[in-house]
């Protein structure tokens, strides 16, 4: 009989004004319904309040990615581009980023 393997999901959300009737949970309510739906198993949130999408270091998703690395979790979730990367050139490292580890797995 052939063992399938729970997949282990992290969300990211992020909101730049949370004073300003911003509400993080319009995304991560969303996401974990998606989660629920596939039998998913959910791994993580990284939420980040108050913080522009421009700047550098954002803790959550600093957090988040140190995460990937140390391989917590096989998917990540975020409910817009925009909430997650700073431009189309970040998001592009990232992806090489998981592509690389997706196939170093293989490797291990």
């Amino acid at each position: 009989m052939l063992e399938t393997r729970l997949i282990r999901v992290a969300l990211y959300a992020r909101v730049s004004a949370s004073n300003h009737g911003q509400d993080v949970t319009l995304q991560t309510r969303e996401l974990k319904e998606f989660v629920e739906h596939r039998g998913w198993q959910l791994a993580g949130e990284y939420v980040d309040l108050g913080i522009s999408g421009a700047k550098d270091r954002r803790a959550e998703l600093d957090r988040l990615m140190a995460d990937v690395r140390r391989r917590k979790f096989d998917v990540v979730l975020a409910g817009k581009f925009d909430r997650f990367a700073r431009s189309v050139s970040h998001l592009l490292r990232v992806l090489q980023m998981f592509q690389a580890l997706y196939f170093s797995s293989f490797e291990d």
